[in-house]
């Protein structure tokens, strides 16, 4: 707002009001004291541009999105610890205590919640992330180190981890600011569950049909901040809240999202700018905020079982929209024989569903 307002500009206008016979010129006493004051008063005007952020939210408006969002209520989400089951092999008799450590080959630590002893050659208990994160979600048989031989233990293998999210971004946080002040929440209407749905650790979003089961029923379908289903404990954990939250008489259901995998590929003519390995990662990235996208959009709105044809509320991935996808990636030329789902059709995803994006095969 003031980033013209320059020293100089300040100083030429406070010079202009001076109507006595001071001498001004450069290098005057006047005219150093004019100086120095102009460049503070200059300062003052430039600090008054960080107001601007914080009276008008965007996504650079940081912690004031925090505060703003805590005066109605709205606290930035933690995010969530990933969770995975671990078995062990040993001698019958063999523990392993509660809290012992455990690590990847990256250094990502796991702590064992409960003491486990081995009965019949095997144990079997759940590890918990040393930290909140999506980086957490492990895959089976990752987990390779301890800092201690346990005596009897001959072995462990960990499951796959899931249910670790992310700290809430400020664009999240700032959408559901929004969503707030602008959809009224009132009395257990479907705006209500979606901001209870929306306020749970590990919840990107949230889609609402009334009535989905007759009336007095309540369906809320979760996608994680990635825009997939959402992982089993989140799942149980917004049931636990909305139970709290919700008006007497509701039957309510919280189910994941339903995954709609889908699998791409293509054969593409590349420059010399770039390699097929390239654009296979980048074009896996842009699809997956593609979809993010789409879900963003269609959980947007709610749906009424008895005012709306469930089967017929679909959202569509859309073939030639992937297809330009491909072709703004950085070096690509051209491409053929581009499958989306293993066809070359638009695909069309339930209201009650996620598109997944499963494999990317650029070749």
């Amino acid at each position: 707002m003031y980033e013209n307002l320059t020293v100089e500009d300040i100083k030429r206008r406070i010079l202009e009001r001076i109507t006595t016979n001071l001498q001004t010129r450069e290098g005057s006493y006047t005219n150093d004291v004019i100086s120095a004051a102009a460049a503070e008063i200059a300062e003052v005007y430039h600090s008054m541009d960080a107001l601007l952020p914080a009276f008008y939210l965007d996504e650079t408006s940081g912690t004031y999105i925090d505060r703003q969002a805590a005066v109605v209520g709205i606290t930035r989400k933690e995010g969530t610890k990933a969770v995975c089951a671990i078995t062990f092999a040993g001698s019958s008799g063999a523990q392993v205590p509660a809290g012992t450590p455990f690590y990847t080959t990256a250094g990502l630590a796991f702590t064992l919640r409960e003491t486990v002893t081995v009965a019949g050659g095997t144990a079997a208990g759940t590890l918990e992330a040393a930290e909140v994160g999506d980086l957490y979600n492990i895959g089976a048989g990752e987990i390779t180190q301890t800092l201690k031989n346990y005596s009897g233990i001959s072995g462990y293998m960990n499951g796959e981890a899931s249910g670790g999210t992310d700290p809430e971004s400020d664009a999240s946080l700032l959408a559901r600011y929004l969503d707030r002040m602008q959809r009224t929440a009132t009395s257990g209407n479907p705006y209500h569950y979606q901001q209870w749905a929306n306020s749970v650790a590990g919840v990107g979003a949230s889609r609402i049909i009334a009535k989905w089961d007759g009336p007095g029923t309540v369906k809320v379908i979760l996608a994680d901040p990635n825009m997939e289903p959402a992982a089993e404990e989140i799942v149980e954990a917004c049931g636990a809240y909305i139970e709290e939250q919700r008006p007497v008489g509701a039957a309510v259901t919280v189910v994941a999202a339903k995954a709609r995998e889908l699998s791409v590929s293509a054969a593409v003519t590349i420059d010399g700018t770039t390699t097929r390995e390239a654009v296979q990662t980048a074009f896996a990235e842009a699809l997956g905020a593609y979809f993010r996208s789409l879900v963003t959009t269609a959980f947007a709105q709610n749906l009424d079982g008895q005012l709306d044809t469930l089967a017929a509320e679909t959202y569509t991935v859309s073939y030639n929209r992937i297809s330009a996808i491909l072709l703004t990636i950085p070096g690509v030329v051209d491409h053929t024989e581009l499958l989306v789902g293993g066809g070359t059709e638009n695909i069309s995803v339930a209201a009650d569903a996620v598109p997944v994006l499963t494999e990317v095969t650029v070749v």
